[in-house]
């Protein structure tokens, strides 16, 4: 473990729960914390709520006051102001000033019965390795860049890596944190100044990120896991799910988010970044280096890496890429045929008559489009366990439900 500001293995990392005006969200996360498995029963739980004038206001509020918390001491805080969500995460990251670390959940969460072990044993062993950022609760199942499913590779290991953080239950050691802290303090000093880099697009960090609202603190730390070459811990096996209410960055309630929760945890086997296979980059896109161990086919190359095909031509740096976008001449191709995505990279069939991956020089400018669902061969590899006829029934039914 670390020393002097670090984690120690006896502390007991303080949960923290982030709170507006939903006061039905706040309940069920609350709930589902009570019902969860604890081995000590000295956890601080805090409960932040952001300033809201109203009944929905006062109704969130009495949700806090009157929740009986089991585990531990329960504290409330409440703004006398609005600070917005932006604002509200960074005065509870700061929160590990005096917890050491935290467990931070927003409202629109709920958690699984094992989470806070899994959380413990995560800030334990990540305390240790200056390359991560933070700990994730939620495991991602789809690319939120392109909305298509995402799997990461298994490599024996409870967790995997992305250089993408969490905002649907996350986890810092004081280090961790103050580190993050940091930075964002001289970005925004920059942005006080009127200037910041975050308005610079030199492809490391998605458009898409770079375009969220100022009210969002993720593309702030996603930005800083990218220029600081960190990354976060997730667990194959989601210990919570987001049930997306409708609030600050959302408009209307769906299920787009919601993922299995982890029921029961063993053990916990934990690599680091450099000896795991499993680690992305901010575009879900397997580092190149990792890829090289798993295919050794691409071994001589020195490639990028855009196998969802949304990276824009002008950010590869090396002299070849690896992508779904169609180009002009390439020296390599691969089907689309085998799951997760890498392993179509294990090179053990005759050459591709459906190629959908091309490893190809940078210089090729006549790339197309990437991964869509435009192309049946797609459409079949990711979602080829729903009958067609079916897919197309469900699909107009679902449109016709949109528009009312």
């Amino acid at each position: 473990m670390g020393t002097g500001n670090s984690m120690n293995s006896s502390a007991l990392p303080a949960i923290v729960v982030v709170g507006y005006n939903r006061p039905d969200s706040l309940q069920r996360l609350l709930n589902s914390l009570n019902l969860a498995n604890y081995q000590f029963d000295n956890i601080d739980l805090v409960i932040s709520l952001d300033f809201c004038g109203g009944s929905l206001g006062s109704l969130t509020q009495k949700v806090a006051a009157s929740f009986d918390w089991q585990h531990g001491t329960k504290r409330i805080i409440l703004q006398p102001t609005n600070i917005g969500l932006r604002r509200h995460v960074l005065a509870c990251g700061d929160l590990t000033e005096l917890y050491r670390a935290i467990i931070l959940l927003e409202d629109d969460l709920s958690v699984g019965p094992d989470f806070y072990q899994f959380a413990k044993t995560a800030l334990e062993f990540s305390d240790s390795h200056q390359s991560i950022g933070g700990a994730s609760l939620y495991s991602h199942k789809t690319n939120f860049l392109n909305q298509l499913p995402f799997e990461p590779v298994y490599d024996g290991h409870d967790n995997y890596y992305l250089q993408i953080a969490s905002s649907w239950g996350q986890a810092w050691t004081h280090a961790q944190w103050t580190s993050f802290r940091t930075w964002y303090n001289s970005i925004e000093k920059l942005e006080q100044g009127g200037s910041s880099h975050l308005t610079i697009f030199d492809g490391t960090v998605p458009q898409a990120v770079m375009n969220w609202p100022p009210t969002s603190w993720l593309k702030y730390f996603i930005h800083y896991l990218v220029a600081n070459d960190k990354f976060f811990l997730y667990p194959h096996h989601s210990q919570a799910t987001n049930h997306s209410d409708s609030g600050t960055h959302i408009d209307k309630p769906n299920h787009r988010w919601q993922v299995p929760l982890a029921i029961k945890n063993n053990a916990h086997r934990f690599s680091n970044p450099a000896e795991s296979l499993a680690v992305y980059d901010s575009y879900f896109e397997m580092l190149p280096e990792k890829l090289k161990q798993l295919a050794p086919i691409l071994g001589e190359f020195d490639f990028d890496v855009d196998l969802f095909g949304n990276k824009d031509p002008g950010s590869f740096s090396k002299p070849y890429v690896l992508t779904s976008k169609r180009p002009s001449a390439h020296i390599l191709q691969f089907e689309l045929v085998r799951k997760p995505m890498p392993v179509n990279f294990l090179r053990d069939t005759p050459e591709s008559k459906r190629p959908i991956f091309y490893l190809c020089p940078t210089t090729d400018t006549s790339f197309q489009s990437g991964l869509s669902l435009d192309n049946i061969n797609e459409v079949e590899y990711f979602y080829g366990h729903l009958p067609i006829r079916t897919l197309l029934k469900n699909t107009f039914k679902y449109f016709l439900q949109k528009q009312k």
